[in-house]
C-alpha cells in the first residue's frame, strides 16, 4: 500500500502564493463584468442627477423651506407653489402643494388653500390623507356637516397610525358638531383605542362623554369658588346655569355650562346673549 508523505506548512504556503494572483485575477474580472452588465449605458447615467439631487432643484426647495421656517407664509406659499409646478415628478411636490395650502390657510385665503389641498390630494398616498385633513379643518367651524366626509376619507386613506387616529377623532367631532351624536361614537371609539397616538386617544375619550346636545360653556376653572361665582352671575341674569364638576369627563376643570339645545345654531345664538349679558368672551359652544 502506498503511503502519502506528510505535507509541510512551507509547501502549503508556496502553493497558495502561486495560486493567489490567479484567484485575484478571476475575482476582479468577474466583478467588473457584473458591474458593467448592470449599468447599461453607464457613462450617461453617471452624469445625470436624480430629481432630488439637482443643485437648482435643491436650492429651490431650500429657499421655500427657509421662508416657511422664518414664518414668511406669503413667500413660502409662492415658493412651494413654484417648486410643485416646476418639478411635478419630484417626490416632494405633493408635500410642497400641501405646505403651500397651509400657508394660504394661515393667510386667511380659504379658497386658495382648498384648491392647493385638492391638488395635493390628487397625488394619492399619505399626502392625500393629510390634504383631506386640512380640507376638513377649513370646513369644521362653519360647515361641520361638510367636513364629515373629508375626515372620514382621511382616516380611510391614512398610511400611519397617528394620521388615521386624527382622522377618526375629527370625523367624530364633526359628526357631533353636526348634531349626529350617535354616529359619532364609532370613529371616536376607534380613536380612543389607538395606541400609536395616546394624546388623540385621550381627547376621543373626552368627546365620547359629551352629552347628546349642544350647550354653551361659560368658563372653565381650576378653583371651585371661581366656578360658583360665575354660576351665580348666570343665575342672577336669568340664564340657565350648570356646574360640571371635575371627573365626569376626565377633566380637572370646573366647567360652567348654560343651556341645552338640539341645534348648534340655537346654541350659538344663546352664546351671543351670554356674551352681551356678562360682558365676557370666555364663552364657547360645545361640542
Amino acid at each position: 500500500m502506498r503511503r502519502w508523505a506528510p505535507i509541510s506548512w512551507q509547501h502549503c504556503a508556496s502553493v497558495i502564493s502561486l495560486m493567489l494572483p490567479v484567484a485575484l485575477y478571476i475575482l476582479t474580472t468577474t466583478s467588473t463584468a457584473l458591474i458593467l452588465s448592470g449599468c447599461g449605458s453607464s457613462s450617461q447615467r453617471l452624469n445625470t442627477y436624480p430629481a432630488t439631487d439637482r443643485p437648482a432643484v435643491r436650492q429651490q426647495w431650500n429657499a421655500a423651506r427657509t421662508a416657511w421656517l422664518l414664518g414668511d407664509v406669503a413667500t413660502a406659499q409662492a415658493a412651494f407653489s413654484r417648486f410643485a409646478e416646476s418639478n411635478p415628478e419630484d417626490p416632494r411636490s405633493g408635500e410642497a402643494l400641501l405646505t403651500a395650502g397651509i400657508c394660504a390657510q394661515r393667510r386667511g385665503r380659504a379658497e386658495e388653500a382648498d384648491g392647493l389641498f385638492r391638488e395635493a390630494q390628487s397625488r394619492g398616498g399619505a399626502i392625500a390623507a393629510r390634504a383631506l385633513l386640512q380640507r376638513g379643518y377649513l370646513l369644521l367651524v362653519d360647515h361641520p356637516e361638510r367636513a364629515v366626509h373629508c375626515f372620514g376619507e382621511a382616516s380611510r386613506l391614512a398610511l400611519d397610525g397617528e394620521t388615521r387616529a386624527e382622522g377618526w377623532l375629527q370625523h367624530g367631532l364633526s359628526l357631533q358638531r353636526s348634531g349626529q351624536f350617535a354616529p359619532a361614537e364609532a370613529p371616536l371609539q376607534k380613536c380612543a383605542h389607538q395606541k400609536d397616538a395616546p394624546g388623540l386617544a385621550a381627547r376621543a375619550r373626552l368627546l365620547l362623554q359629551y352629552d347628546p346636545w349642544f350647550t354653551v360653556q361659560v368658563g372653565a376653572f381650576l378653583e371651585k369658588s371661581n366656578a360658583q361665582r360665575q354660576l351665580r352671575r348666570l343665575e342672577s341674569a336669568g340664564l340657565a346655569a350648570e356646574h360640571r364638576i371635575p371627573g365626569r369627563s376626565g377633566s380637572p376643570l370646573h366647567r360652567v355650562l348654560s343651556g341645552r339645545f338640539e341645534t348648534r345654531e340655537d346654541a350659538i345664538r344663546h352664546s351671543l346673549r351670554v356674551k352681551t349679558v356678562l360682558g365676557t368672551d370666555d364663552v364657547k359652544v360645545i361640542p
